[in-house]
């Protein structure tokens, strides 16, 4: 059986989590340590070291568990079976078979490999670079597939909402749930980013099919935008492909792709002034139904809800994974274009919220998180993706908690540091986020005082430590229950004794997890960099 951190671990890091406070809205504290040396979130070195060396194997490992399971690249996987440029969702054929690719989990997965070509200056001649074009390509007849969610030839698109299909290419002719309209804006941002890192190093599309970026645009990109001008407002299975309603992950990853997508209109057809027009209005259109008429934000309640019909029928709570998902998601730091426009980003309120109320939730659901109980909720523990879940990974049983939804707890932080100080922000607290936000703090805040945490005095790097240490928390959870000897990571871990489940090697698994800690790189040079 697998045991969580010692009792003297958690011990050693509550009081490095807290932030002393003096009375009224000024603050005073001794004994920030600037530097690497608060990296982590335990103060004894020989432990942050073991931290630190996990993190950048299991990081190393994740990465190549993704490669393994891409056609082309992997060497588990025959050329027979599986495509050039294909994603498999997880290898697992049979209890359950997973062998499959999705274009959500696909469009997801490539942002991964965009990263390392970022992070390692986009080598010449990359594999990697020739297996995101090979994905591109891949998609390009995908799309054209006759398939049970529409005819490509019809105007409205609706085929482009088919959510998986064969790992050789051919259409998936049995039930499911579909549509699931996610999936074209997700590929559209995916290739967005792709396009933004070839003009950043000055290269060009090296595939012979697709000849070059702008035919990309027109033989795939806005065939996508035009399912999205169609189909925003129809009902649509979610990510979890279990609930045909509305969706808040769905809504606001087509809003990013809305908003990726009038860049490359107006970058490859200016003179187009129509189709910049319509999908200005759709953006407006879906962006107001989001922040308005959705119910995905509700007066009574903190969290963000993700599927409001659910809510209001009484069936669940609202309280979902998701919403974060979709939040790192419909967002990008590093782009040439800015997404302050697209609400909910990784330092909103609501997002906060979600994670603390998911976090309060399941420390008690789940019995593997009891001991996190006795602690205040700025220990992460292992998140599920809903509380009502009740998917075990084979079956209808039980739910757990995912490797997905821990990890994306622990980017929220990571992409929430990195954003306040590449911003320059000073940190505002008030009625919205103080539940969240005392966390850190180790006397009452006065509810009616909202206060402002000046940026690089020594109370902001102080909260910002504390959000390091937090967001490490939800990794060390991590480290707990993959695969000890090789890394391998799974789709679930048993919510009573922590062993993994689900589908082996699930290629989300791995990508969340490296997505996190490439994020965790970022906040820490970032720290290193910019605060005194």
């Amino acid at each position: 059986m697998k045991f969580f951190i010692l009792l003297i671990f958690w011990l050693s890091a509550i009081k490095a989590l807290y932030i002393p406070r003096s009375s009224g809205s000024s603050f005073s504290w001794s004994g920030f340590l600037p530097g690497v040396s608060w990296i982590g979130i335990k103060d004894a070195s020989d432990d942050q070291e073991a931290f630190e060396n996990w993190v950048l194997s299991q990081s190393n490992i994740s990465f190549n568990g993704i490669l393994q399971n891409i056609g082309g690249l992997s060497s588990i996987l025959s050329s027979s079976e599986v495509s050039y440029g294909v994603v498999v969702a997880s290898p697992s054929k049979t209890n359950p078979d997973y062998f499959y690719q999705w274009t959500r989990d696909s469009a997801l997965t490539l942002r991964s490999l965009i990263y390392w070509l970022d992070d390692h200056g986009f080598p010449s001649n990359s594999e990697i670079s020739k297996i995101v074009e090979s994905y591109i390509e891949n998609n390009y007849h995908l799309q054209r597939l006759p398939n049970f969610s529409g005819d490509f030839n019809d105007v409205t698109k609706k085929s482009l909402g088919e959510p998986k299909f064969h790992t050789n290419g051919e259409s998936f002719n049995q039930n499911w749930g579909r549509p699931q309209s996610d999936g074209p804006g997700l590929r559209i941002s995916t290739i967005f980013n792709y396009f933004e890192l070839l003009n950043k190093y000055g290269k060009s599309i090296t595939n012979d099919f697709l000849k070059n970026d702008a035919n990309i645009y027109f033989k795939i990109i806005k065939f996508d935008l035009i399912y999205i001008i169609n189909n925003w407002n129809i009902n649509s299975f979610d990510l979890w492909e279990e609930i045909n309603s509305k969706h808040f992950f769905n809504s606001i990853t087509q809003l990013r792709a809305l908003k990726d997508g009038i860049a490359l209109v107006k970058r490859y057809e200016p003179h187009n002034e129509d189709f910049i027009k319509q999908l200005s209005s759709i953006f407006d259109q879906l962006k107001n139904y989001i922040l308005n008429d959705s119910g995905f934000t509700n007066p009574s309640i903190p969290y963000l809800v993700e599927t409001p019909p659910l809510l209001n029928s009484g069936k669940r709570s609202g309280l979902d994974a998701a919403t974060l998902l979709g939040s790192i998601h419909s967002h990008n730091l590093e782009n040439s274009i800015s997404y302050e426009d697209i609400p909910f980003d990784v330092n909103n309120n609501y997002i906060f919220n979600t994670v603390i109320s998911m976090v309060s939730d399941m420390k008690y659901r789940y019995p593997i998180n009891h001991d996190k109980i006795r602690f205040k909720q700025n220990i992460g523990v292992g998140l599920g993706r809903y509380p009502e879940d009740v998917y075990d990974g084979y079956g209808s049983s039980e739910g757990n908690p995912w490797f997905i939804s821990t990890a994306t707890a622990a980017e929220i932080f990571y992409k929430t540091i990195f954003k306040y100080i590449n911003n320059k922000e000073d940190i505002l607290i008030n009625n919205s986020n103080k539940e969240f936000f005392k966390l850190f703090f180790d006397d009452e805040m006065n509810e009616d005082e909202d206060f402002k945490i000046p940026f690089n005095t020594p109370e902001f790097n102080r909260l910002i430590k504390s959000l390091l240490n937090y967001a490490d928390s939800f990794l060390i959870i991590i480290k707990d229950h993959v695969d000890s000897q090789n890394g391998d990571i799974l789709e679930q871990f048993n919510k009573y004794h922590g062993y993994m489940q689900g589908a082996n090697k699930l290629t989300w698994s791995f990508s969340s997890f490296y997505n996190s800690v490439r994020w965790r790189i970022k906040a820490i040079d970032s720290i290193n960099d910019n605060l005194n």
